[in-house]
Formats: structure tokens, C-alpha cells, sequence
């Protein structure tokens, strides 16, 4: 068993945060916060301080998962898995970044989302040691 982990979803389809949540607590974790857009997002990160965030790439609103996912690094220093169904080849190189810790294409499949949360934790871990931190 995988320590228990603090994750925020940021996704605006209901229904996916549905099956994501249910996903989250069966892993073992705790939810901290549900946010369909970007700025939500930012907000919930300095009120909770996730320990990784899920993020959608395509979100209402002005900010998208990215921005948004970039925002949160430079501030915050949170690992983000992106869960997306945009596989075009542009979305993939400008989600890459230093914070990024997975890339999920939807459907996402509880196993596979335990393992990048995982791996995800792991890796910021890692980093961190590696800075000096």
C-alpha cells in the first residue's frame, strides 16, 4: 500500500470527476478539491497544497491546464498528471514541463491512474533531493 496522498482534480466534465473521485478514495486517498477551471485551480492550491494534482488540459474557462499547471509550479512546486483525450502532437510537446509527472489518455483506468499517482510522487521526490531540498 502507497502512502496516502492529497489530490486535487481539476476537470470539467462531471462526470469524469465522478468516476475520478471514485478512482481516488479506493486507491487510498484523499480528495482535497474539485476544480473545473484554471483559476480555480491556482486558488485551491494555495488554500489546500495538494500533494499532486490531476489536470485535465482543455478547461472552461480563460486558463487552461497548462497555464494553469505552469502557474502552479512556479508558485507552489505541486506535480501534475495530465489527463487528456487531445492527442495531437502540439498538446503533447507544450505539456511538457517541470512539473509535469504523467501524461493519461482518456479513458483512464484505475490501476493505471494509481500507478502515475505513484510514480508522480515518487519522481517529485526525487527532484526535490536532487535540488537540494
Amino acid at each position: 500500500m502507497t502512502a496516502k496522498r492529497k489530490i486535487l482534480i481539476v476537470e470539467d466534465d462531471k462526470m469524469l470527476c465522478t468516476i475520478f473521485e471514485m478512482f481516488i478514495k479506493h486507491l487510498g486517498h484523499e480528495i482535497i478539491g474539485i476544480s473545473q477551471t484554471g483559476t480555480e485551480a491556482i486558488n485551491l492550491c494555495s488554500l489546500q497544497r495538494p500533494d499532486v494534482i490531476l489536470m485535465d488540459i482543455h478547461l472552461d474557462g480563460t486558463i487552461n491546464g497548462i497555464d494553469a499547471a505552469k502557474n502552479i509550479h512556479h508558485t507552489y512546486d505541486i506535480p501534475v498528471i495530465y489527463i487528456t483525450g487531445d492527442i495531437e502532437e502540439e498538446t503533447i510537446r507544450s505539456a511538457i514541463y517541470k512539473n509535469t509527472y504523467g501524461f493519461l489518455m482518456k479513458p483512464v483506468y484505475q490501476d493505471t491512474l494509481g500507478v502515475a499517482i505513484q510514480f508522480a510522487m515518487a519522481k517529485h521526490e526525487y527532484d526535490k533531493i536532487d535540488k537540494g531540498n
